[in-house]
């Protein structure tokens, strides 16, 4: 699974890399390249991108080469290698993790994500911080202080013999005392052999530890761990509980006997977790088959495949699963599928039966269930010059003058024909246009490099880039805002969705010339002039500009208008508010053909445009 990732990963890195040196060899602007470069990324899945940037960190690259100095010390080698070995362990464990995710309707495991991460807090640090019930042996480390007559401060070790030498004083034998035995022992022997001397002694250091882990783990063998360790540390350690392995039957074998039982259900499902055992060194840890899986799905708060001890009822596996879930409610049977070798039969049991049905193997059981949508109150907000602006709560079927009308109607100055209504919705449909736009004109820039009569330069490429990075999406639907009109004709009334936004700008009287004139600029606003006066007003096209123009009223409506004389401009009715574009004819300047570059990103940018607030402020 790596492997091949890995190996789609590099091909794409490969044909991404070939893609931009000829963008280079082409000027291409750098904008347009990191772009490319940052959607690229965005598109692996999460797992990959993790790892190319992994792959990227000095400090990493650093380890693997003082792996390889032939100066560097053995220690510091082994503390390298086994930090890359982690950092192995974990990306191999992700990768799993995602192919695992794949089908969002698979059922895992119950229990298996416990030992699915490298987690340190499993590992026990060899500062201790353990009970008064620890066990005391061989290679554990002590302070010792002593205060009164004398002061001073010891460093032990527990010997072979199981002692510890206490210089001036003498042997006193701890091993295999609790901790807080082994405390009250020395403070006894002290006191006795020298009056007026109190002691403190605390554990500074835990010994190692030899642990063989056999059965149905992932990666049998000894291990050498912290004696602080429990169970739970050294399962995980060895890769967690394999496919065949009991997560209800683990035995501590010591000196030949079991000394504990462990059920894993009693930790993951109930929290009975105690740390008071500890494991000592010659210890066996045996993960024994386990007996069968029952799957459990549908309305429990754990769906997941749960392990039988053998003799467990419904009720007992539906306890593991967490119990019903609230989408169970108002149902009365759950359904148990049953595949024997040559048939599958599927009974319905009653709920007031659990208690009674045992499972038996290649069961799986069907909890019903049922989750409603939630109902949240949809709000719309009005701004502007309305009597009382603010944040509205409305029923299903509620429309645009219902809110006006709630919020007191309009204010005397208010510019009621460029009033705009922006939606979610809209704005969800306009990005998804510009995407489709941005791909296709990067998928021509790229199929035409290279080719006879077509010259793509500096100019064109920054002059699209520029486009591409002008979208100003808002999400605007055109409206009729006059009560009058819709009053005389309901269906102009529109119906209100959730967290639409409507704001009724106060009148300005002033129109907004953009784009290839001679002098753009915003002109105050004449009744008595029409486009052409308008243009004439600011010089004129350019040489590079359409003889085209956009013309967007103050509702939103757009619309075009082309005549390359100019005298139907002549026409044109402008209101207070109206925006007048003039776009550039990018042919004239980079020889780009018009039909497959000028046409969708001319059409785009009236769309753009279209949705500008251009009168609110």
């Amino acid at each position: 699974m790596i492997f091949k990732t890995r190996k789609i990963v590099n091909s794409y890195c490969f044909y991404f890399l070939i893609l931009f040196s000829i963008f280079s060899n082409y000027s291409f602007s750098q904008d347009i390249q990191t772009n490319l470069a940052d959607e690229f990324l965005d598109g692996l899945p999460a797992s990959v991108r993790d790892q190319i940037e992994v792959q990227n960190d000095i400090q990493e690259e650093k380890d693997i080469e003082d792996l390889f100095r032939s100066d560097t010390s053995l220690e510091k080698n082994k503390i390298i290698l086994e930090k890359l070995k982690d950092q192995l362990k974990a990306i191999d464990q992700r990768f799993k993790n995602e192919s695992d995710k794949g089908d969002s309707n698979t059922l895992q495991v119950f229990g298996s994500q416990f030992f699915q991460s490298l987690q340190s807090s499993f590992m026990p640090i060899n500062v201790p911080n353990l009970g008064p019930n620890y066990i005391v042996d061989i290679g554990d480390q002590f302070k010792l202080l002593l205060t009164g007559k004398m002061s001073e401060q010891l460093e032990l070790t527990v010997q072979r013999d199981g002692s510890i030498l206490i210089p001036d004083f003498g042997k006193v034998n701890i091993a295999g005392k609790s901790l807080s035995a082994a405390e009250e022992i020395i403070k006894v022997y002290i006191n006795e052999s020298s009056v007026g001397v109190t002691s403190f002694l605390t554990l500074s250091k835990v010994r190692d530890v030899q642990i063989l882990m056999l059965g149905g783990v992932e990666s049998p063998g000894i291990y050498t761990v912290s004696g602080g360790s429990s169970i739970l540390s050294v399962l995980n350690v060895a890769g967690g509980i394999s496919q065949n392995g009991s997560y209800r039957d683990i035995e501590l074998r010591r000196n030949g006997e079991t000394v504990q039982k462990i059920d894993l259900y009693d930790i993951f499902v109930y929290g009975n977790y105690s740390v008071d055992f500890t494991l000592r060194s010659g210890d066996t840890v045996f993960v024994n088959p386990k007996s069968f899986d029952v799957a459990v799905s549908g309305g429990v708060n754990n769906p997941a495949i749960y392990e039988s001890s053998g003799d467990e009822t419904i009720e007992k596996i539906i306890e593991y699963s967490g119990g019903f879930s609230e989408t169970f409610y108002g149902f009365d049977n759950i359904t148990v599928s049953q595949e024997n070798i040559e048939s599958q039969s599927v009974i319905t049991v009653n709920i007031e039966d659990l208690s009674s049905y045992v499972l038996k193997p290649r069961d799986s059981i069907i909890v019903p269930s049922f989750k409603s949508d939630i109902n949240s109150a949809k709000q719309v907000t009005i701004e502007g010059m309305v009597n009382r602006p603010g944040t509205y709560f409305f029923k299903e079927g509620e429309t645009l003058s219902d809110i006006i009308n709630r919020a007191g109607g309009y204010k005397d100055n208010a510019y009621v024909y460029g009033a705009a209504l922006f939606r979610q919705d809209a704005l969800e449909k306009e990005k998804l246009y510009a995407q489709l736009n941005y791909a296709d004109t990067v998928n021509y820039i790229v199929s035409s490099i290279g080719k006879p009569n077509i010259n793509i330069n500096n100019s064109a490429l920054d002059l699209l880039a520029e486009e591409l990075r002008s979208y100003n999406l808002s999400g605007r639907v055109v409206a009729d805002f006059y009560l009058e009109n819709i009053e005389s004709d309901p269906s102009k009334d529109i119906k209100l969705e959730d967290r639409d936004r409507i704001y009724v700008p106060s009148l300005q009287k002033v129109v907004y010339l953009f784009g290839d004139f001679k002098n753009a600029s915003n002109l105050s606003y004449n009744p008595g002039y029409s486009a052409k006066d308008y243009v004439d007003a600011v010089g004129g096209l350019k040489k590079s500009a359409f003889s085209e123009l956009i013309v967007i009223d103050p509702d939103g409506r757009t619309h075009i208008y082309s005549d390359k004389l100019l005298n139907r401009f002549s026409n044109i009715e402008i209101y207070p508010g109206s925006i007048i574009y003039a776009p550039r004819d990018i042919g004239k300047i980079s020889g780009v053909m018009y039909a497959a570059t000028v046409s969708p990103i001319l059409s785009s940018l009236a769309i753009s445009l279209a949705s500008l607030n251009s009168i609110s402020d």
